[in-house]
């Protein structure tokens, strides 16, 4: 019988407790390795824990044993996983000695620790687009993008990491409409300090981008005060930027001109 689960009067596990690492065979993510660290919540021994690893609606739950004895299980293999670089992990501690398991903690979107100093702020998904070639999706945390790729294209996975036509056709047009949607759909409370993380990852990317221009003070279109023309300009410029600052521009020109790059 499936076991339902209780929400209610669930703690958060600190992220400093947790640490999970990516296991990769050339340079391939195969499966995970975790670490949990209970200290001090006083569970009962035989406290379940689990771990989620999840993407969309692609869920996979492993068991790492109880509270008295959290041991990983032999297989903690992503095989089934479309794409398993773009997974995060919730942590679940359940107390199942009740008809229906009660959370107890729980820790959600954890990352793992390779991926905190390099954190991709445009998760890429293969999905079937049908006749388009690709799109931005607003369906991540808290609206977040991710370029979506039509899976159909032969060698497409290969194509988007380095053919420098694909890279300067796409990826300043992709820039362009995430900023536009963060700013004209979303609104930005503070440039400084927002409150969706998403929005801070792609205005500090700008600021990297163009270092001598921040963004206007104000870019939450709902204010008064909000200046429409004189975002859209510095939008402009960081996307000219980005472009001007890629290595795939020169590329691309001579294999535009004919000419053969060595």
């Amino acid at each position: 019988m499936k076991r339902r689960i209780n929400y209610t009067g669930r703690r958060k596990i600190p992220r400093e407790k947790i640490s999970i690492i990516w296991n990769k065979d050339n340079n391939s993510v195969r499966s995970f390795s975790a670490n949990i660290n209970l200290d001090g919540f006083n569970f009962s021994p035989d406290t379940k824990v689990y771990i989620n690893a999840y993407h969309k609606t692609e869920v996979k739950r492993y068991d790492f044993g109880t509270a008295a004895n959290i041991v990983p299980p032999r297989d903690t293999g992503l095989a089934g996983f479309a794409y398993p670089e773009n997974l995060k992990f919730r942590i679940l501690i359940v107390d199942e000695s009740g008809q229906h398991g009660l959370i107890l903690a729980h820790a959600d979107r954890i990352r793992p620790l390779s991926d905190m100093d390099t954190k991709s702020i445009l998760p890429v998904d293969f999905i079937d687009l049908g006749q388009q070639i690709w799109r931005v999706d607003f369906e991540g945390d808290g609206g977040s993008p991710c370029l979506a790729i039509n899976r159909n294209i032969p060698n497409i996975e290969t194509i988007v990491k380095s053919d420098p036509q694909f890279i300067m056709y796409v990826y300043p047009a992709v820039i362009r409409e995430v900023l536009t949607h963060m700013i004209f759909v979303d609104g930005v409370e503070s440039p400084s300090d927002p409150s969706i993380e998403w929005h801070g990852d792609w205005l500090d990317f700008s600021r990297r981008v163009l270092p001598g221009e921040g963004p206007p003070e104000n870019l939450n279109w709902r204010e008064d005060d909000f200046e429409s023309d004189a975002t859209r300009e510095w939008i402009n410029k960081v996307v000219e930027e980005f472009s001007a600052s890629r290595n795939e521009w020169r590329k691309f020109i001579k294999r535009m001109s004919g000419e053969i790059e060595r």
